[in-house]
């Protein structure tokens, strides 16, 4: 399926919104609902991103998870912080190359 370059920034800012939420949860475990969110971002991005995206994605969502189940989670938030800008610099470049 193609996508636009806004509908990826759009998809790219709820994800971010989502990681701002772990951010704030970290160490407190990962819930069903939260689970399910991160689970439809996963979805999402790497149907837009296609294979060689997903495996990005999938960095993002681990360490998201790890921050929330970690004990001490100041490392599992920085590697999210690294995965959420590795992502975001390939969202701009897919958006560059779908407008361009």
């Amino acid at each position: 399926m193609h996508y636009t370059p806004d509908q990826l920034h759009t998809e790219l800012a709820r994800f971010n919104a989502s990681l701002r939420q772990v951010s704030r949860r970290a160490g407190r475990g990962l819930d069903y609902d939260f689970e399910r969110r991160l689970e439809a971002h996963r979805r999402t991005l790497s149907d837009m991103l296609g294979p060689d995206g997903t495996p990005v994605v999938m960095d993002a969502i681990a360490a998201a998870r790890s921050a929330l189940n970690a004990t001490e989670p100041f490392h599992d938030l920085q590697a999210m912080a690294r995965a959420q800008d590795t992502l975001g610099r390939l969202v701009r470049r897919w958006a560059m190359r779908l407008a361009g």
